[in-house]
Protein backbone atom coordinates (compact mmCIF):
# COMPACT_ATOMS: atom_id res chain seq x y z
CA UNK A 1 0.00 0.00 0.00
CA UNK A 2 2.81 2.40 0.93
CA UNK A 3 4.56 1.61 -2.38
CA UNK A 4 1.40 2.48 -4.30
CA UNK A 5 1.05 5.80 -2.45
CA UNK A 6 4.72 6.59 -3.07
CA UNK A 7 4.31 5.80 -6.78
CA UNK A 8 1.29 8.09 -7.02
CA UNK A 9 3.16 10.91 -5.30
CA UNK A 10 6.08 10.56 -7.71
CA UNK A 11 3.78 10.64 -10.72
CA UNK A 12 2.00 13.68 -9.31
CA UNK A 13 5.29 15.50 -8.91
CA UNK A 14 6.30 14.64 -12.46
CA UNK A 15 2.95 15.89 -13.72
CA UNK A 16 3.23 19.14 -11.78
CA UNK A 17 6.74 19.68 -13.05
CA UNK A 18 5.79 19.18 -16.69
CA UNK A 19 6.03 22.60 -18.28
CA UNK A 20 5.66 21.42 -21.87
CA UNK A 21 2.49 23.49 -22.18
CA UNK A 22 4.35 26.53 -20.90
CA UNK A 23 7.50 26.35 -22.98
CA UNK A 24 8.94 29.63 -24.08
CA UNK A 25 7.27 30.86 -27.27
CA UNK A 26 9.22 31.23 -30.49
CA UNK A 27 9.94 34.68 -31.87
CA UNK A 28 8.80 35.63 -35.37
CA UNK A 29 8.39 38.80 -37.39
CA UNK A 30 5.94 40.40 -39.77
CA UNK A 31 7.37 41.85 -42.96
CA UNK A 32 5.08 44.65 -44.19
CA UNK A 33 6.77 46.41 -47.10
CA UNK A 34 5.69 46.07 -50.73
CA UNK A 35 9.23 45.20 -51.84
CA UNK A 36 11.06 42.34 -50.17
CA UNK A 37 14.68 43.22 -49.57
CA UNK A 38 16.67 42.74 -46.38
CA UNK A 39 19.55 44.90 -45.17
CA UNK A 40 22.41 43.63 -43.03
CA UNK A 41 20.72 44.58 -39.74
CA UNK A 42 17.55 42.69 -40.62
CA UNK A 43 19.42 39.59 -41.78
CA UNK A 44 21.64 39.57 -38.69
CA UNK A 45 18.59 39.96 -36.44
CA UNK A 46 16.86 36.95 -37.96
CA UNK A 47 20.03 34.95 -37.38
CA UNK A 48 20.79 36.18 -33.85
CA UNK A 49 17.24 35.67 -32.61
CA UNK A 50 17.02 32.24 -34.28
CA UNK A 51 13.87 33.26 -36.14
CA UNK A 52 12.46 30.39 -38.17
CA UNK A 53 9.26 31.96 -39.51
CA UNK A 54 8.50 35.19 -41.34
CA UNK A 55 4.97 36.49 -41.94
CA UNK A 56 5.13 38.36 -45.24
CA UNK A 57 2.35 40.64 -46.47
CA UNK A 58 1.73 39.35 -50.00
CA UNK A 59 -1.05 41.70 -51.09
CA UNK A 60 -4.20 43.50 -49.96
CA UNK A 61 -7.70 42.81 -51.21
CA UNK A 62 -9.90 45.84 -51.89
CA UNK A 63 -12.83 46.80 -54.05
CA UNK A 64 -12.55 48.26 -57.55
CA UNK A 65 -15.77 48.91 -59.44
CA UNK A 66 -17.48 46.63 -56.95
CA UNK A 67 -15.09 43.75 -57.62
CA UNK A 68 -12.61 42.27 -55.13
CA UNK A 69 -9.11 42.76 -56.52
CA UNK A 70 -5.52 42.37 -55.26
CA UNK A 71 -3.73 45.62 -54.43
CA UNK A 72 0.04 46.32 -54.39
CA UNK A 73 1.31 42.72 -54.47
CA UNK A 74 4.78 42.22 -53.04
CA UNK A 75 7.83 42.20 -55.27
CA UNK A 76 10.76 40.02 -54.17
CA UNK A 77 14.07 41.70 -54.98
CA UNK A 78 16.01 39.49 -52.56
CA UNK A 79 15.82 35.76 -52.06
CA UNK A 80 14.06 34.79 -48.86
CA UNK A 81 16.38 33.37 -46.17
CA UNK A 82 16.03 29.71 -45.28
CA UNK A 83 12.99 30.00 -43.07
CA UNK A 84 9.26 29.35 -43.27
CA UNK A 85 7.27 32.03 -45.07
CA UNK A 86 3.62 32.61 -44.17
CA UNK A 87 1.81 34.70 -46.80
CA UNK A 88 -0.42 37.32 -45.14
CA UNK A 89 -3.37 38.76 -47.03
CA UNK A 90 -4.96 41.94 -45.73
CA UNK A 91 -8.66 42.00 -46.63
CA UNK A 92 -10.37 45.35 -46.32
CA UNK A 93 -13.66 45.17 -44.45
CA UNK A 94 -15.40 46.75 -47.45
CA UNK A 95 -14.75 43.52 -49.35
CA UNK A 96 -16.55 41.19 -46.94
CA UNK A 97 -19.31 43.74 -46.39
CA UNK A 98 -20.13 43.60 -50.09
CA UNK A 99 -23.37 41.63 -50.44
CA UNK A 100 -22.46 40.66 -54.00
CA UNK A 101 -19.18 39.04 -52.96
CA UNK A 102 -18.69 35.57 -54.43
CA UNK A 103 -16.57 33.87 -51.76
CA UNK A 104 -15.96 30.83 -53.97
CA UNK A 105 -14.37 32.92 -56.71
CA UNK A 106 -12.38 35.04 -54.22
CA UNK A 107 -11.05 32.00 -52.35
CA UNK A 108 -9.90 30.44 -55.61
CA UNK A 109 -8.21 33.66 -56.69
CA UNK A 110 -6.46 34.13 -53.32
CA UNK A 111 -4.95 30.66 -53.37
CA UNK A 112 -4.01 30.93 -57.03
CA UNK A 113 -2.29 34.29 -56.55
CA UNK A 114 -0.37 33.05 -53.50
CA UNK A 115 0.81 29.98 -55.41
CA UNK A 116 1.91 32.14 -58.35
CA UNK A 117 4.02 34.35 -56.07
CA UNK A 118 5.48 31.31 -54.32
CA UNK A 119 6.35 29.52 -57.55
CA UNK A 120 7.97 32.63 -58.99
CA UNK A 121 10.16 33.04 -55.89
CA UNK A 122 10.81 29.41 -54.98
CA UNK A 123 8.79 29.57 -51.75
CA UNK A 124 6.94 26.63 -50.23
CA UNK A 125 4.32 27.81 -47.72
CA UNK A 126 2.49 25.64 -45.22
CA UNK A 127 0.08 28.31 -44.02
CA UNK A 128 -1.91 31.33 -45.20
CA UNK A 129 -2.89 34.10 -42.80
CA UNK A 130 -5.90 36.36 -43.30
CA UNK A 131 -5.86 39.81 -41.77
CA UNK A 132 -9.36 41.28 -41.62
CA UNK A 133 -11.09 43.39 -38.99
CA UNK A 134 -14.49 41.84 -39.57
CA UNK A 135 -17.59 43.32 -37.98
CA UNK A 136 -21.09 42.14 -37.16
CA UNK A 137 -22.32 42.89 -40.66
CA UNK A 138 -19.36 41.26 -42.41
CA UNK A 139 -18.52 38.23 -40.27
CA UNK A 140 -20.78 35.79 -42.14
CA UNK A 141 -19.10 36.47 -45.49
CA UNK A 142 -15.62 36.45 -43.90
CA UNK A 143 -16.29 33.14 -42.20
CA UNK A 144 -17.75 31.75 -45.45
CA UNK A 145 -14.54 32.82 -47.22
CA UNK A 146 -12.52 30.85 -44.67
CA UNK A 147 -14.71 27.78 -45.18
CA UNK A 148 -14.23 28.06 -48.93
CA UNK A 149 -10.46 28.48 -48.58
CA UNK A 150 -10.33 25.15 -46.75
CA UNK A 151 -11.78 23.54 -49.88
CA UNK A 152 -9.25 25.27 -52.12
CA UNK A 153 -6.02 24.48 -50.26
CA UNK A 154 -4.46 22.02 -47.87
CA UNK A 155 -2.40 24.79 -46.29
CA UNK A 156 -3.26 25.72 -42.72
CA UNK A 157 -5.26 28.90 -42.29
CA UNK A 158 -4.77 31.43 -39.51
CA UNK A 159 -6.46 34.75 -38.90
CA UNK A 160 -5.64 37.91 -37.01
CA UNK A 161 -7.89 38.63 -34.03
CA UNK A 162 -8.59 42.05 -32.49
CA UNK A 163 -9.13 42.65 -28.79
CA UNK A 164 -12.79 43.58 -29.28
CA UNK A 165 -13.33 40.26 -31.11
CA UNK A 166 -12.09 38.45 -28.01
CA UNK A 167 -14.17 40.43 -25.51
CA UNK A 168 -17.35 40.19 -27.59
CA UNK A 169 -16.71 36.73 -29.03
CA UNK A 170 -20.32 35.63 -28.54
CA UNK A 171 -21.40 38.40 -30.94
CA UNK A 172 -18.47 38.70 -33.33
CA UNK A 173 -18.05 34.93 -33.62
CA UNK A 174 -15.04 32.62 -33.75
CA UNK A 175 -13.44 32.02 -37.15
CA UNK A 176 -12.96 28.35 -38.03
CA UNK A 177 -9.22 28.60 -38.54
CA UNK A 178 -6.32 26.55 -37.24
CA UNK A 179 -5.23 29.35 -34.90
CA UNK A 180 -5.55 33.05 -34.31
CA UNK A 181 -3.01 35.83 -33.82
CA UNK A 182 -4.08 38.49 -31.34
CA UNK A 183 -3.06 41.92 -32.61
CA UNK A 184 -2.03 43.62 -29.38
CA UNK A 185 -1.72 47.11 -30.78
CA UNK A 186 -3.72 49.94 -32.42
CA UNK A 187 -5.86 50.15 -29.31
CA UNK A 188 -6.85 53.78 -29.16
CA UNK A 189 -8.21 56.54 -31.32
CA UNK A 190 -5.68 58.26 -33.56
CA UNK A 191 -5.89 61.87 -32.42
CA UNK A 192 -3.93 65.04 -31.82
CA UNK A 193 -4.03 64.59 -28.03
CA UNK A 194 -1.23 63.21 -25.88
CA UNK A 195 -2.47 59.61 -25.78
CA UNK A 196 -0.71 56.73 -27.55
CA UNK A 197 -3.05 55.03 -30.02
CA UNK A 198 -0.63 52.13 -30.56
CA UNK A 199 -0.71 50.89 -26.97
CA UNK A 200 -2.64 51.85 -23.87
CA UNK A 201 -2.45 49.45 -20.95
CA UNK A 202 -5.68 50.68 -19.37
CA UNK A 203 -7.61 50.15 -22.58
CA UNK A 204 -6.03 46.73 -23.14
CA UNK A 205 -6.97 45.45 -19.69
CA UNK A 206 -10.62 46.26 -20.31
CA UNK A 207 -10.62 43.71 -23.13
CA UNK A 208 -8.49 40.92 -21.70
CA UNK A 209 -11.07 39.25 -19.48
CA UNK A 210 -12.11 36.79 -22.17
CA UNK A 211 -8.65 35.48 -23.04
CA UNK A 212 -8.79 32.41 -20.78
CA UNK A 213 -12.13 31.28 -22.15
CA UNK A 214 -11.48 32.12 -25.81
CA UNK A 215 -11.83 28.73 -27.57
CA UNK A 216 -9.33 29.39 -30.37
CA UNK A 217 -5.60 29.04 -29.75
CA UNK A 218 -4.01 32.47 -29.86
CA UNK A 219 -0.48 33.61 -30.54
CA UNK A 220 0.41 37.26 -30.01
CA UNK A 221 1.51 40.04 -32.34
CA UNK A 222 3.24 42.92 -30.55
CA UNK A 223 4.31 46.35 -31.86
CA UNK A 224 7.87 47.56 -32.29
CA UNK A 225 6.96 50.19 -34.88
CA UNK A 226 6.56 53.95 -34.52
CA UNK A 227 4.76 56.66 -36.43
CA UNK A 228 4.10 60.38 -36.33
CA UNK A 229 0.57 61.74 -36.03
CA UNK A 230 0.53 64.98 -38.05
CA UNK A 231 -2.20 67.36 -36.84
CA UNK A 232 -3.38 70.79 -37.89
CA UNK A 233 -5.84 72.79 -35.78
CA UNK A 234 -6.38 69.69 -33.62
CA UNK A 235 -7.41 67.64 -36.66
CA UNK A 236 -5.35 64.66 -37.82
CA UNK A 237 -3.90 65.22 -41.28
CA UNK A 238 -1.96 62.00 -41.78
CA UNK A 239 0.19 59.27 -40.26
CA UNK A 240 3.87 59.16 -41.19
CA UNK A 241 5.46 55.77 -40.63
CA UNK A 242 8.88 54.88 -39.22
CA UNK A 243 9.71 58.24 -37.64
CA UNK A 244 10.83 58.60 -34.04
CA UNK A 245 11.67 61.41 -31.64
CA UNK A 246 15.33 61.30 -32.67
CA UNK A 247 14.37 61.95 -36.30
CA UNK A 248 12.35 65.04 -35.41
CA UNK A 249 15.00 66.42 -33.07
CA UNK A 250 17.35 66.70 -36.03
CA UNK A 251 15.02 69.12 -37.84
CA UNK A 252 15.83 72.78 -37.11
CA UNK A 253 12.34 74.06 -37.94
CA UNK A 254 10.63 71.82 -35.39
CA UNK A 255 10.34 72.91 -31.76
CA UNK A 256 9.97 70.21 -29.13
CA UNK A 257 7.14 71.08 -26.74
CA UNK A 258 6.72 67.76 -24.88
CA UNK A 259 8.82 64.57 -24.78
CA UNK A 260 7.01 63.28 -27.89
CA UNK A 261 5.43 66.38 -29.50
CA UNK A 262 6.88 68.99 -31.85
CA UNK A 263 5.43 72.15 -33.37
CA UNK A 264 6.35 73.39 -36.85
CA UNK A 265 7.93 76.86 -36.74
CA UNK A 266 7.46 77.79 -40.41
CA UNK A 267 6.19 76.19 -43.60
CA UNK A 268 8.60 73.42 -44.58
CA UNK A 269 8.87 70.27 -46.64
CA UNK A 270 10.18 67.28 -44.71
CA UNK A 271 9.92 63.49 -45.04
CA UNK A 272 8.16 63.97 -48.39
CA UNK A 273 5.33 66.11 -46.97
CA UNK A 274 4.53 69.82 -46.64
CA UNK A 275 3.99 71.16 -43.11
CA UNK A 276 2.46 74.51 -42.22
CA UNK A 277 3.46 76.77 -39.34
CA UNK A 278 1.71 75.63 -36.17
CA UNK A 279 1.26 72.01 -37.25
CA UNK A 280 1.88 69.53 -34.43
CA UNK A 281 3.80 66.28 -34.88
CA UNK A 282 3.25 63.65 -32.21
CA UNK A 283 5.50 60.59 -32.08
CA UNK A 284 3.87 57.35 -30.97
CA UNK A 285 6.19 54.45 -30.16
CA UNK A 286 6.68 51.60 -27.71
CA UNK A 287 9.35 51.51 -25.01
CA UNK A 288 11.24 48.36 -24.08
CA UNK A 289 9.64 48.11 -20.65
CA UNK A 290 6.21 48.31 -22.30
CA UNK A 291 7.01 45.28 -24.43
CA UNK A 292 7.86 43.31 -21.29
CA UNK A 293 4.71 44.64 -19.66
CA UNK A 294 2.61 43.44 -22.59
CA UNK A 295 3.87 39.87 -22.49
CA UNK A 296 3.53 39.67 -18.70
CA UNK A 297 -0.07 40.91 -18.85
CA UNK A 298 -0.95 38.54 -21.68
CA UNK A 299 0.59 35.50 -20.00
CA UNK A 300 -1.26 36.25 -16.78
CA UNK A 301 -4.59 37.01 -18.41
CA UNK A 302 -4.57 33.89 -20.59
CA UNK A 303 -3.01 31.61 -17.98
CA UNK A 304 -0.66 30.10 -20.54
CA UNK A 305 2.12 30.85 -22.98
CA UNK A 306 1.55 31.18 -26.70
CA UNK A 307 3.50 29.17 -29.25
CA UNK A 308 4.71 32.34 -30.93
CA UNK A 309 5.20 36.03 -30.38
CA UNK A 310 5.27 37.90 -33.68
CA UNK A 311 6.84 41.36 -33.78
CA UNK A 312 5.44 44.01 -36.11
CA UNK A 313 7.47 44.69 -38.08
CA UNK A 314 10.88 43.64 -39.41
CA UNK A 315 12.65 46.87 -40.26
CA UNK A 316 16.13 48.02 -39.31
CA UNK A 317 14.81 51.34 -37.96
CA UNK A 318 12.53 49.45 -35.59
CA UNK A 319 15.16 46.90 -34.63
CA UNK A 320 17.89 49.45 -33.91
CA UNK A 321 15.62 51.22 -31.43
CA UNK A 322 15.85 48.28 -29.02
CA UNK A 323 18.53 46.24 -27.35
CA UNK A 324 17.87 42.77 -28.75
CA UNK A 325 18.05 41.32 -25.26
CA UNK A 326 14.60 42.87 -24.83
CA UNK A 327 13.24 40.58 -27.55
CA UNK A 328 14.79 37.54 -25.87
CA UNK A 329 13.35 38.57 -22.51
CA UNK A 330 9.86 38.91 -23.99
CA UNK A 331 9.67 35.25 -24.90
CA UNK A 332 10.64 33.95 -21.47
CA UNK A 333 7.31 32.63 -20.27
CA UNK A 334 6.63 33.56 -16.67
Amino acid sequence: MKKNILFLLIMLCISCGDTSSNQNPKLSFYYWKTTFTLDDVERETLKNLEVSKLYVRYFDIGLKNGMAVPITPIVFKDAVPLLEVVPVIYIKNEVVRNEKLDVKILANQLVDFVLQINERNNIDSQEIQLDCDWTLDSKDRFFALIDQLRKETEMKISATIRLHQVKFASKTGIPQVDRGVLMYYNMGRIASDSLNSIYDRQIAQKYMGGLKEYPLHLDYALPIYAWVVHSRNDQVVRLISRLRVEDLKQQQDLKQITPNQFVVQQEITRFGFVFQKGDVLKVESIKADQLKEMTTDLFRASGKCPNEIILYDLNSKNINYYDQEVFKEMVRCR
